[in-house]
């Protein structure tokens, strides 16, 4: 046998295995792709709405999805641990809190979809969502309703109570 038949044999049992190898590889790859979409899609879409579970929750895949060492990835993972520590930071002025708050997290998206091939610059990621007012309206209303109900539950607060009619008592009963 000679070195081209040698080579032949070779091929032809390393290529099964090969194109095993490859195919496992790009398939993670695309599930990996897929997930970075998942959450990117989540963030877009709930972007006006910060306190809805499923943006919480694909904040906190973050981690988990962009998880190599390219440097997007690792920008990307850097922008959230800073949102992430303002989002946490208790000594930062109520004031402008909030302004900031949406200015993080636009940069994030922005890294984000920059790295996934979007084509959106921070104004349209930050004034391009609908939010209707009534939904805003809807969870200020149950805020107010939670802590007004924990004060009550707690004793800080008494129940106010008002009677309007007394029974009418008749001689009877004198």
């Amino acid at each position: 046998m000679d070195t081209k038949d040698f080579i032949i044999v070779f091929a032809t049992l390393v290529a099964p295995l090969f194109a095993v190898q490859v195919t496992q590889f790009l398939d993670r790859r695309r599930q990996q792709r897929e997930e970075q979409l998942r959450v990117f899609k989540t963030l877009m879409a709930t972007r006006a709405a910060n306190l809805d579970p499923r943006h919480v929750e694909a904040l906190n895949m973050i981690d988990v999805v962009f998880h190599s060492n390219s440097k997007n990835e690792i920008e990307i993972r850097r922008l959230w641990k800073q949102y992430l520590d303002h989002l946490g930071d208790k000594a930062y002025s109520r004031e402008s809190w909030g302004s900031r708050r949406v200015e993080l997290l636009v940069d994030l998206l922005h890294a984000m979809a920059n790295f996934l091939g979007f084509d959106f610059d921070k104004t349209h990621i930050k004034n391009q969502s609908y939010y209707p007012e009534g939904s805003g309206n809807l969870e200020d209303e149950q805020g107010v309703i939670r802590r007004s109900l924990a004060e009550v539950l707690s004793g800080k607060r008494a129940l106010p109570m008002e009677v309007i009619n007394l029974p009418k008592q008749s001689n009877d009963q004198i």
